[in-house]
């Protein structure tokens, strides 16, 4: 048998991402430096990927270290995490050793593509930290999760930032902050920004994005501070994500293609709240060579969370190259946690539904995701769909059931698959069928709780997922969305030839809906 030193790197590196994807990442790395103990070999295959993506977290210990990294570790790290949850007071003001660790470890990471500054609770990225980001050579991604500028004396211009020259090279640019936490929970402004916090984040978007505006290729801003940022001229933006509450201004979010003309990807995750739905839709007067529809029919993926006042979006346009059509609202369930715990995604009935579909047929979508509550037009809704998509591979459907107390309530077993196998061509379909009467935070060292849940999955595959391939001829793959305690995931089986299912085993990090 050959050494381990003989094998192909590939066949060892397909080996390891096997093992990932049947194990936790914090179990699996753990592994992987026992691993790296056991020959220089094994050393050189296992350290790329133990500090691939390399996160730091920033506490006083950090602070008294001579380094961040070794600098003989540096060559592998592609992705740096930089976590100050957990910092206390020390980024009150700006912390310049920081700074300075941190522009002497980048010199050294010559594969380092993504910046990441994540849960900083004190400010927001200041300006040393980014002049150290944006003169990174290798550097196209810089993300800012959860890190808000909150207090004018953190304003900063393009002079104060004082780069030596125009930085030209981003590619990704994230600034990831949709819900803020400037009001009481009570208040109907609950998740918005004040007006001081509005004015900083604004101030200094508009000043990074003065310097990326040429070269990003993927943008992701705050919806309420989009508008502003929509009159650069982004020439080579192809990916627009938007998150958050809807602009308090009555905003035609098609513009975008005005200055963005190679946009392909647009994904407005925005909340509907009361004064959303009340606003009216913007006039259109808008001619087929306009620029706006002309980029509205190069698009490939869309999302919209809120359709209100996205008329332009929703009306029959000729959508020559759309591939992909999401309706879920936003937030989606698995993010709303305490902190969040008001914002709730307002979910559209099945009558709201079927008007959008109702103006729109795309035959050349192939992936369809919705949410809906039920009413009296939920068979209506699922007839239309292969009529509005005929070419449709893969449907996620999220079927709400408003108080409904028992699973036979609305039942849509009695229908929805027959209705469902119209749909030609679909290969995959994913249901969250909002089982009312599924067992609840179960307790799995107790043993009727885990009988409970055998029973219900059981259910799942032998009642409603059987159904489901038995009655639809060209279906493939089978995902139904089962929830815990403290989590939501997807039991998927496999579809056979004689219409048996095959569970397919996921993996534990893509289980969140």
């Amino acid at each position: 048998m050959r050494g381990l030193e003989e094998s192909n790197e590939d066949v060892i590196f397909l080996l390891l991402e096997t093992i990932r994807a049947s194990t936790s990442e914090e179990l699996f790395l753990k592994d992987l430096r026992s691993l790296s103990l056991t020959s220089r070999y094994l050393r050189g295959v296992c350290l790329p990927i133990i500090f691939r993506v390399f996160r730091r977290t920033w506490d006083m210990t950090v602070r008294k270290r001579q380094e961040i990294l070794p600098s003989t570790l540096c060559q592998y790290v592609t992705v740096f995490e930089l976590d100050v949850s957990a910092t206390g007071d020390i980024l009150a003001d700006e912390p310049t050793d920081l700074s300075e660790q941190l522009a002497t470890v980048f010199s050294n990471m010559q594969r380092l593509h993504t910046f990441r500054l994540m849960n900083s609770a004190e400010c927001g990225p200041w300006p040393a930290l980014l002049k150290a980001i944006f003169i990174t050579p290798t550097l196209t991604t810089c993300e800012i999760w959860d890190s808000p500028w909150r207090r004018p004396e953190e304003k900063f211009s393009r002079m104060i930032l004082d780069l030596p020259r125009e930085y030209s090279r981003l590619q990704k640019f994230v600034y990831r902050v949709p819900f803020t936490d400037c009001f009481h929970r009570k208040s109907e402004s609950y998740g918005r920004r004040d007006r001081v916090q509005g004015s900083v984040e604004l101030s200094n978007l508009m000043v990074l994005t003065s310097l990326v505006c040429d070269s990003v290729e993927a943008l992701d801003i705050p919806a309420e501070l989009a508008f502003p940022l929509a009159e650069f001229r982004y020439p080579k933006l192809r990916e627009l994500t938007v998150r958050g509450h809807e602009p308090r201004q009555v905003f035609d979010w098609s513009v975008i293609f005005r200055n963005a003309p190679q946009l392909r990807d647009v994904h407005l995750q925005t909340v509907a709240t009361e004064r959303s739905m009340l606003q009216p839709t913007p006039a259109y007067s808008i001619g087929s060579d306009d620029p706006v529809m002309r980029g509205m029919s190069n698009l490939e993926s869309l999302t919209i969370s809120n359709p209100f006042g996205k008329g332009l979006f929703l009306s029959a346009l000729p959508y020559a190259n759309l591939g992909t059509l999401s309706l879920k609202p936003f937030p989606p369930s698995d993010i709303t946690g305490a902190r969040w715990s008001n914002i709730h995604a307002r979910v559209p009935t099945s009558s709201e539904i079927l008007s959008i579909l109702n103006t729109v047929q795309i035959a050349s979508l192939s992936t369809f995701e919705l949410s809906y509550r039920v009413d009296p037009a939920d068979l209506s809704l699922l007839a239309r769909i292969h009529s509005s998509f005929p070419r449709l591979a893969k449907l996620e459907i999220h079927r709400f059931r408003p108080l409904a107390k028992s699973n036979s309530e609305d039942d849509p077993l009695g229908s929805m698959p027959n209705i469902l196998a119209k749909v030609a061509n679909i290969q995959h379909l994913r249901l969250n069928l909002d089982f009312p009467e599924r067992p609840r935070h179960a307790d799995w060292r107790r043993q009727d709780d885990s009988g409970r849940h055998r029973e219900f999955h059981s259910f799942l595959e032998n009642e409603i997922a059987s159904t489901f391939a038995l009655a639809i001829p060209s279906l493939r793959t089978l995902g139904i969305l089962s929830h815990d305690a403290f989590s939501s995931y997807w039991d998927t089986w496999e579809v056979t030839k004689t219409r048996g299912l095959r569970v397919i085993p996921q993996p534990l990090e893509a289980c969140i809906y």
